[in-house]
């Protein structure tokens, strides 16, 4: 079960606005602590350079994956394409930002 659906399919709490708002602030919060610590970190020009290609060349393939994900989904194959291309995006999100904080050796 994804975040608890058979209990949002109910509308129980899951469903409701208040762990939507409850949701996006911690990962705000998440994101914003995690900038905070690579601001304090050093990363090589190259390494730099390398993940700023790396990231346009990823927007390419998440957006790929994420419309495999879609299709997967409407022929009834369930979430598991779709949820490799998230959370995969989203771990790139957190190396990219990295880069962008880090101050550059």
């Amino acid at each position: 079960m994804l975040f608890g659906s058979e209990h949002a399919a109910a509308g129980g709490f899951y469903n409701g606005p208040l762990f939507t708002i409850l949701v996006i602030l911690l990962t705000v919060w998440i994101f914003l602590k995690f900038c905070g610590w690579a601001k304090k970190q050093a990363l090589s020009a190259g390494a730099k350079k390398g993940i700023f290609i790396l990231t346009a060349v990823g927007a390419i393939a998440f957006n790929v994956m994420y419309s495999l994900g879609n299709s997967a989904f409407e022929r009834g194959e369930g979430l598991n394409m779709a949820t490799i291309a998230v959370v995969s995006a989203l771990v790139w999100v957190f190396i990219f930002s990295y880069a962008l904080m880090s101050d550059t050796k």
